[in-house]
C-alpha cells in the first residue's frame, strides 16, 4: 500500500497531524538555516531533527526547489540570500521589539492617523503593534501578517527595498498580484518604486491595497545601519494628497530617533561621530 493509501486508511485526524509534524519539521530546517549561513549538512539536520538523514535530504531538497535554500559543494546547504536577510532582520529585532513598539505611540500621538510597526520574519512581515484612535478604522483586508501583498503596501516596500538581487527576484517570480486598479503588477514598475523608496527614504501607497487608504512608511535603521523594523501609517486619499510632506517628513523623523538609539555603535575616540543614514544603500 502507498503512502497516500495508507494516509488515506488512517483517516484525516491521522493525515493533518503528520502534515503539522512535517511542517513543523520545516519550520526547524529553516531556523537551523538561519543560525548557521555557512552551511549544514544532511546529517547535521537529521540529528538536529532527531530524524534519517534520507528524511533530512527530502527537506532540504524541497526548500531548494522553492528557493529558501542552495545546495552548494562538499553536500552542504546555505540559506538563499533572501531568506538570510529576512531572518536576520528577524533575530535582530526580536531583542527591540518592546523598545520599538513604543515608536508606534510616538507616530501616533504626532499624527492621529493609524500607525504600525512590521517586522520582517521568514518569509513574511508580522505587523507586531499598531496603534489609531477609537472610530479610525484599520485598513480593511490587513491582518497580521503581509505576505504575497508586499508590493502593495508601504510597509512591504520597505522590506522589499532591502532586499537582494535574488531574493526580490524570487518575491516577483510568485507574481504580483493585483488589489486594485492601482497595484503595481510589473517586475520593472516595481523595481522603480523601489529605487524611489531607497532614494526618498520613505515609501507611500496610493489605493493600491485598498482604494480607500494610503499609506507612508520608512525604516528604521539602528546605529550599526542594519535595518530593524518598518513604520508606518495610514490614512484617507485626501489627507494623503494634502499632507504627504508633513506625513513622510513626521514618519521619518520618528523612526529615525529610534533607530538612533538602537543597538547603538560604541564611541570610537579616534573617529568623530558618525551621523545615521536614513536612507539604505544597497
Amino acid at each position: 500500500m502507498n503512502e497516500p493509501v495508507r494516509a488515506l486508511a488512517r483517516g484525516p485526524a491521522a493525515a493533518s497531524s503528520r502534515s503539522l509534524s512535517t511542517a513543523k519539521a520545516v519550520l526547524r530546517v529553516l531556523s537551523l538555516l538561519a543560525e548557521r549561513p555557512a552551511g549544514v549538512r544532511a546529517d547535521e539536520v537529521a540529528q538536529t531533527l532527531g530524524k534519517s538523514v534520507s528524511t533530512a535530504y527530502y527537506l532540504l531538497t524541497s526548500l531548494c526547489e522553492e528557493g529558501f535554500a542552495v545546495h552548494e559543494s562538499k553536500g552542504l546547504y546555505r540559506p538563499a540570500r533572501g531568506l538570510e536577510e529576512l531572518t536576520a532582520v528577524a533575530e535582530h529585532a526580536n531583542g527591540t521589539q518592546d523598545g520599538l513598539a513604543g515608536t508606534v505611540d510616538e507616530l501616533f500621538l504626532l499624527t492621529r492617523k493609524r500607525s504600525y510597526l512590521g517586522i520582517a520574519r521568514a518569509g513574511r512581515i508580522e505587523i507586531v503593534a499598531f496603534r489609531g484612535r477609537q472610530g479610525v478604522p484599520r485598513m480593511p483586508g490587513l491582518g497580521s501578517e503581509i505576505r504575497d501583498s508586499a508590493h502593495a503596501l508601504a510597509l512591504g516596500k520597505v522590506v522589499l527595498s532591502r532586499l537582494g538581487r535574488s531574493g526580490l527576484s524570487r518575491y516577483v517570480s510568485q507574481g504580483l498580484k493585483s488589489f486594485t486598479e492601482h497595484t503595481i503588477i510589473t517586475a520593472a514598475g516595481l523595481e522603480a518604486e523601489l529605487d524611489r523608496v531607497r532614494r526618498d527614504g520613505f515609501a507611500v501607497e496610493r489605493e493600491e491595497f485598498n482604494e480607500k487608504f494610503c499609506c507612508v512608511a520608512a525604516p528604521i535603521i539602528d546605529g550599526r545601519g542594519r535595518f530593524v523594523a518598518a513604520l508606518g501609517l495610514s490614512t484617507t486619499p485626501h489627507v494623503f494628497n494634502t499632507e504627504l510632506e508633513r506625513l513622510s517628513t513626521t514618519v521619518m523623523q520618528v523612526a529615525q530617533g529610534v533607530g538612533d538609539v538602537a543597538s547603538p555603535r560604541p564611541a570610537d575616540p579616534r573617529r568623530g561621530v558618525r551621523r545615521q543614514r536614513l536612507v539604505p544603500v544597497l
